[in-house]
């Protein structure tokens, strides 16, 4: 009985310490991921929003790449344009140029966009709701 007892306590504090082990490295693996999306996406601060508009001021360094997701009809004005490679979900690129100065519209779409130039963009973006 007594060796009963002390199997099923090693037995709590062997899953014990894995759990936090495991734990431990879960944790590390989403805070180098969450490290890894701040690096590599571009830095947007929403200017305005409501119901029918959203209005973000846009900065992406080279190398910058957003995540793929849908996107509602847009107006884009650059402030600072540049070179960029649009990503679609079927493995299919697009190259894009913008000039600074230049206005834009995209329609929906469901795609990734990624700062290929070697400078930043900074552009204002208006999604239509």
């Amino acid at each position: 009985m007594k060796k009963l007892v002390l199997m099923a306590m090693a037995a709590t504090l062997m899953l014990a310490f894995t759990t936090k082990a495991v734990m431990a490295q879960e944790k590390a693996k989403a805070e180098k991921a969450k490290a890894e999306m701040t690096k590599s996406a571009a830095n947007a601060n929403v200017l305005l929003e409501n119901d029918r508009v959203r209005v973000s001021d846009t900065r992406s360094k080279p190398g910058n790449k957003a995540e793929m997701k849908e996107r509602p009809d847009r107006v884009q004005y650059f402030i600072k344009g540049g070179e960029f490679k649009r990503h679609y979900p079927d493995g299919k690129t697009e190259n894009v140029k913008r000039k600074d100065g230049e206005v834009a519209f995209t329609k929906k779409n469901t795609a990734a966009l990624e700062n290929v130039g070697k400078t930043e963009a900074h552009w204002i973006g208006i999604q239509l709701k």
